[in-house]
């Protein structure tokens, strides 16, 4: 199966649709957002915020200032600790409280802690900051700030002197201490690089190829282990019938034991056999080469084979090659698992190294980042200490420094965020919220959409294509003669149609065949029954398996549609076969108790006539009980009986196989049907999911896909089914 991964690209009917179709992730973050946005800005306080500004006497010289223009901001930020300190100090926050009453009912603790909280601190020019204050009285915040300046102003003493020799001493100490830091962390940073060279995030492409390699490599082991183990129970199942048979009497004198050639010739015929039972063509390559193989190693045999005196049964021979062959696939076997081991032993390496690159990734960026943050501690702290080298130069001159308030606080301004502001800026981003999370949904989603999406990821044809199948009330409901033919449920009033139950119960399980059939879905699955009988006609097939990669696609309302629209074109019995072993549901669709089903007459329990179901002109199986062994079952002799049966019967035998990716059934039915026709679900069947089942099937009777659950009214030709609807059915 060639397959693409095209996809529509991005336009404004693919969004547009996208949003329709995912409003529901749009509409939840719109409202919870905007709604919590509006909740918390009527809840907000209303806060006022007053200001004033203070500015710093003569810090250094003015010569200074037009050789260094930054050196008198840095100095102002150099101070900046010491004026926090001075304004969060108890003694300032303290006479506020006391002269302002800003306590309340907290302690003094508590009420200091509130009080520093409500101020702030901003540097506003290379010798001014600016100091804030923020309450919901008004004139209480101006009074409160002009206070607080003055109070600053009071508390600042001259220690400009010995506050410029104590930071030089610190920021020497802090100078080496940062130095020697960032010597070790380098070293360490260097070291840890080295110690774990393949573990860093630069090899893990390549060790992700290596493990890749690997487990496709035991991947392989395992399949030629597995038709190995296969190939062994058939060799022993044939040895036990020939030893039930007296292959082991000793009627005879012993045969010679085969020699190696004639072993290895016989292990090519059984080969052989087992590709032209796989289906292969005989210019198969691989026939082709077995067979010249096959008949090298006859020429070298010819001669050259010692005839016993008395020459064994043709049973005892063949049962002398099944011990050869045997030994040499518990040979191979072994080497298998050998080899498998190997490669288990070195993936795990590569494993170990995969799972701690993420860690060890982690561990150099924060290294390196510890490295960059102590560099750049380091370095302003060099410059910082430069600054103040120069200060010391200067401090001669002036022995101190004062503040003054250039500018009080005449009025409060609103601070905060705004309830308007806040109820747009919480709408615009619930806006883009809900944008980003339908088209984060839209990209993840690798379902088909509609046909074109279907056609442009793989080459298989697509036979139907059904649209969504609504499960309201429909109008133009037939009758008919329908009533189940074994008499174990009905739900028929008359012989003249179905009963209003039984309509409900069709429409809910979407069975728009016998529910509607002038509905679109109903035309869609004629048209495809249409097909099937041409199929029928062309290639003379009897069995029909249709099956679905997983669960949940509509293999089985699809299979039901399909055979009541085929039992309406043709004269000739369809017969519908719940095979789902596993979870028959062909009944419950159907609304019918039948007292014997497809696993009965697996098991012998049952007579075919008394397994079918009549429904208006096609012919049920059920499926019946859960059997504890469908596999066993379904590659019984008792199976290919029945099946052999149902073809002499019917002219057409409809599989409602179970989906191909969980269990074997679906392979084993594949390969007993005509043809395989699966089934895919619009926004539900992954692509990887469908490609994976298609080659595990591995199965060349796959004759198309039918796509159902299309939503045609997303599709660029939707008014040609809104015209037929209208027009032809008068909805």
């Amino acid at each position: 199966m060639q397959s693409t991964r095209k996809g529509e690209g991005f336009s404004p009917f693919t969004a547009l649709k996208a949003l329709r179709r995912r409003k529901f992730y749009f509409l939840i973050p719109v409202v919870l957002l905007t709604m919590g946005c509006a909740i918390f800005a009527k809840r907000l306080p209303k806060r006022y915020r007053a200001q004033v500004l203070i500015a710093a006497n003569s810090m250094t010289p003015r010569d200074y200032l037009k050789d260094r223009p930054e050196a008198a901001m840095a100095n102002v930020q150099d101070q900046m600790t010491k004026i926090r300190e001075t304004l969060y100090g108890r003694p300032v926050l303290e006479t506020l409280i006391r002269e302002f009453d800003l306590a309340g009912k907290r302690s003094p603790e508590q009420a200091i802690e509130a009080v520093k909280s409500r101020i702030t601190v901003q540097i506003d020019g290379p010798d001014t900051f600016n100091v804030r204050f923020e309450g919901q009285d008004s004139n209480q915040v101006v009074l409160v700030t002009n206070r607080l300046a003055e109070l600053f102003v009071e508390q600042t003493s001259d220690t400009r002197g010995q506050q410029v020799r104590e930071a030089a001493s610190v920021l020497d100490g802090e100078v080496e201490r940062l130095r020697q830091r960032l010597q070790q962390q380098e070293g360490n940073l260097k070291s840890y690089q080295q110690s774990a060279t393949h573990e860093l995030p630069a090899y893990v492409a390549t060790n992700l190829k290596l493990f890749q390699d690997v487990q496709t490599q035991m991947q392989a082991l395992s399949e030629k282990i597995s038709e190995e183990q296969a190939r062994r129970s058939a060799v022993l199942t044939e040895m036990r019938e020939l030893e039930k048979e007296g292959a082991l009497e000793k009627r005879e004198a012993p045969p010679a034991p085969p020699t190696p050639a004639e072993t290895a010739l016989e292990s090519l015929r059984l080969h052989l056999r087992d590709l032209k039972s796989r289906g292969y063509t005989p210019k198969h390559p691989e026939i082709v080469k077995t067979e010249r193989e096959i008949q090298s190693a006859e020429k070298d045999l010819a001669g050259k084979r010692v005839t016993p005196h008395n020459d064994p049964s043709p049973m005892r021979m063949r049962y002398l090659a099944l011990q050869a062959d045997l030994e040499s696939i518990d040979q191979r076997v072994r080497s298998y698992q050998r080899e498998r081991n190997d490669l288990g032993s070195r993936g795990n390496v590569y494993e170990s190294r995969l799972h701690t690159a993420p860690q060890r990734e982690r561990d150099q960026i924060d290294r390196i980042k510890e490295v960059e943050f102590t560099r750049s501690q380091y370095e302003n702290l060099l410059k910082k200490r430069q600054d103040v080298a120069l200060d010391e130069r200067f401090e001669k001159s002036k022995k101190r420094t004062l503040f003054r308030i250039v500018e009080a606080a005449s009025a409060a301004s609103p601070s905060g965020l705004q309830p308007l502001r806040i109820l747009l800026m919480g709408f615009v981003a619930s806006i883009g919220l809900g944008l980003f999370l339908v088209l984060a949904l839209e990209h993840m989603d690798s379902s088909f959409d509609t046909i074109e999406q279907f056609q442009g990821f793989t080459n298989l044809p697509v036979l139907g294509v059904v649209p969504s199948v609504p499960a309201r009330a429909l109008p133009g409901l037939r009758g008919g003669n329908g009533r189940p033919s074994n008499g174990h449920l009905s739900l028929l009033e008359d012989d003249d149609g179905f009963s209003p139950d039984q309509i409900r119960h069709f429409r809910k399980h979407h069975l728009v065949t016998l529910s509607d059939p002038g509905s679109v879905p109903s035309e869609q699955y004629g048209i495809l029954a249409l097909k099937m009988r041409q199929w029928m006609e062309q290639s003379n097939g009897r069995f029909l398996a249709m099956t679905s990669s997983a669960g949940g696609e509509g293999k089985s309302v699809s299979a039901l549609n399909l055979s009541l629209a085929l039992s309406s074109l043709t004269e000739d019995p369809v017969l519908l076969l719940d095979a789902d072993l596993r979870r028959p549901r062909v009944h419950e669709y159907l609304g019918i108790k039948p007292a014997v089903g497809f696993s009965d007459l697996l098991r012998g329990d049952g007579e075919i006539e008394k397994a079918i179901v009549k429904i208006e002109r096609l012919h049920v199986i059920p499926g019946g009980p859960v059997p504890r062994d469908p596999v066993g079952l379904l590659c019984s002799r008792r199976a290919h009986e029945i099946f052999a049966r149902l073809k002499e019967r019917f002219r057409l035998v409809v599989l409602d196989s179970p989906p191909i990716m969980p269990i074997a059934d679906s392979h084993i039915l594949a390969n007993l049907a005509d043809g395989v026709l699966m089934v895919v679900r619009a926004r539900w069947t992954r692509r990887e999911l469908f490609q994976r089942a298609v080659e595990n099937l591995n199965a060349g009777n796959v004759i198309g896909v039918l796509l159902n659950d299309v939503e045609f009214r997303d599709t660029r030709y939707a008014y040609v089914y809104k015209y037929y609807q209208k027009h032809y059915l008068g909805r």
